[in-house]
């Protein structure tokens, strides 16, 4: 979708709203103040039209409605093209070709007027090179560019999907806890106990360290009556934000000591958390202290359990904290995406069907490119000749060589079938016939779970050395789970074992799966092969249509894809 807009005045999105903290709640009227407003802007004496490829004209109500299609939680690749044309004329700073959703348009402008390039598998952003250096440009500077410069290089580093409001320093957020004071007791007349216990206990936190966050919010449902802590303390944090960014802007020289981190729209205008960010201790702390933070509240961001208590302030990082804590394991600091960005800017599938033994080959391609582990189900001998061995014909002729024979171990093979309701009895039994070729090529034993919206149990079939016959029994024992369909889990589940994350995987669908808008890190070692005995060119819209919604977790991941790229 192409979009044609004349006679608008190029405008700058301002992510400070003020949703009120009584009534019905809607982010609806903020989104189209914040995000569409500025683009029916018109220069002096003009009137801005918006039309699209068709010549259809289109109102701030429609374009309110295509935002909407692209925060529905699912990539929508139509509305993301339309939004992200119409916000590289409409804005003074957008980067079209950048890989990043509409959902993170902040990060994406913020980049953009700080010239800074796009985040990808080349572009590494990290808390050394980046974080830290803008950090101390914002302590030494503070004002909206060097804040800008800021919030982009925490957002194309750690990606966090929540909201965000820095601090200067731990002074500047004690006169907001002052401020905070202030306004909770003009309040506290009809705030309830709760709300009110809550404030309190929230005024007494401090910002001595990195960072501060908490958990507002169970799911979008929670916190939406009048006068909630989440309403209210994101309401006077807005304020406080618009408060300073009034006075830096009404008198030459004031200090701009707070504002706003957008990382994502969804979070913006409904945020289940939100971190406090203390710049200063970022500018004078270490790389991999700054990077540890982070990847913390990234973690706690992605974990399945959020407990919000009605006495007690939640923390975002508390239970990550206690995990850290109580494993000893030392939170290790990674920016970078292990895949190249290679062919993935142009996808030729193949015009047919791949055969079994094209999957084969490909398969066996990215396992010989893989490491060997210390031990597996895949294991495979090499023999060289040596003089340190007698020779085996003629022991004692010392100039013969002898042959040394090693074990070594490639790392093991998990395959994840489809079984949703979309897969046929025969689709299925095609899958086995060519898992049962591939164990008795390699002679091993497989990792196997079959899956749908939810996901069998693991079982190791112990299909090295046997017969056809007997591997089909194995395969035949698991039970089929019907359903529809989500490879998230899988990704979940990979992410959440070391020893899962180093075996080989493979996942065996119709691809009839698109990828949410929220980022989820997609496994280094899994990989996707089609059904056969499927319709081709319905399997190839299905691929398409996954890697084009898959492209913001990994630019790369048409090259997942086994035995179906030209």
């Amino acid at each position: 979708m192409q979009f044609n807009i004349s006679d608008q005045r190029p405008a700058t999105l301002d992510p400070i709203h003020m949703l009120p903290i009584k009534g019905t709640y809607d982010p609806a009227p903020a989104m189209r103040e914040t995000l569409v407003d500025p683009l029916f802007e018109p220069l002096p004496g003009r009137s801005v039209s918006i039309t699209d490829d068709k010549g259809s004209s289109y109102n701030q109500d429609a374009i309110l409605n295509l935002f909407m299609h692209t925060l529905s939680g699912t990539v929508n690749n139509r509305a993301e093209q339309g939004v992200k044309n119409l916000l590289a004329q409409g804005l003074i700073n957008f980067e079209l070709t950048s890989q990043l959703l509409v959902n993170e348009v902040f990060a994406n402008q913020a980049g953009a007027a700080s010239k800074l390039p796009t985040p990808g598998p080349r572009v590494i952003y990290s808390a050394n090179s980046d974080v830290i250096p803008a950090a101390k440009a914002l302590l030494s500077r503070p004002d909206e560019t060097m804040a800008k410069s800021m919030f982009a290089s925490l957002a194309f580093s750690y990606c966090p999907e929540t909201l965000g409001f820095w601090f200067l320093t731990e002074s500047a957020y004690d006169d907001f806890r002052q401020w905070f004071d202030q306004q909770v007791i003009v309040l506290s007349a009809v705030l309830p106990a709760d709300t009110l216990n809550l404030l309190q206990k929230f005024q007494q936190l401090n910002l001595s360290g990195l960072t501060e966050s908490l958990t507002l919010r169970k799911n979008d449902a929670d916190q939406l009556h009048d006068y909630s802590f989440a309403r209210v303390l994101v309401h006077l944090l807005m304020q406080y934000s618009r408060l300073q960014q009034n006075q830096a802007a009404a008198t030459p020289g004031t200090l701009l000591e707070s504002g706003v981190l957008p990382f994502v729209l969804t979070e913006l205008f409904l945020p289940r958390t939100v971190v406090l960010v203390n710049t200063e201790a970022h500018a004078r702390a270490s790389a991999h202290k700054v990077d540890a933070e982070w990847r913390l509240i990234n973690q706690s961001l992605n974990s399945p359990v959020k407990v919000v208590s009605a006495s007690q302030l939640s923390k975002l990082t508390a239970l990550s904290r206690a995990l850290a804590k109580a494993s000893s394991a030392a939170v290790q600091a990674s920016t970078q995406r292990s895949q190249q960005i290679g062919r993935s800017a142009k996808i030729v599938f193949r015009k047919q069907a791949p055969t079994t033994v094209d999957i084969m080959v490909g398969l066996m391609r990215v396992l010989k490119q893989m490491k060997e582990v210390n031990r597996s189900q895949n294991i495979f001998r090499k023999v060289k000749t040596t003089f340190t061995k007698a020779n085996r014909r003629d022991p004692q002729d010392f100039n013969k060589p002898g042959k040394s024979v090693s074990t070594h171990y490639l790392p093991d093979l998990h395959i994840y079938v489809d079984t949703s309701g979309s897969i046929s009895e025969s689709n299925y039994q095609h899958a086995i016939m060519m898992l049962i070729k591939l164990a008795k090529k390699l002679n091993v034993n497989l990792y196997f779970n079959s899956f749908s919206h939810i996901m069998s149990q693991e079982v190791l079939l112990k299909t090295a050395g046997k017969s056809t016959s007997q591997i089909w029994k194995e395969f035949q024992r698991i039970p089929k789970i019907a359903g529809g369909t989500n490879y998230e889990q899988i990704w979940q589940y990979i992410n959440t074992s070391l020893a899962r994350k180093r075996r080989l995987s493979l996942v065996i669908t119709d691809f009839e799966w698109r990828a949410r808008s929220h980022r989820v890190e997609h496994p280094k070692n899994l990989y996707y092969a089609p059904c056969s005995n499927m319709d081709w060119d319905r399997i190839v819209g299905h691929m398409r249509g996954f890697v084009e919604s898959a492209r913001h977790l990994d630019p790369a991941i048409a090259q997942h894809l086994i035995g179906v790229i030209i």
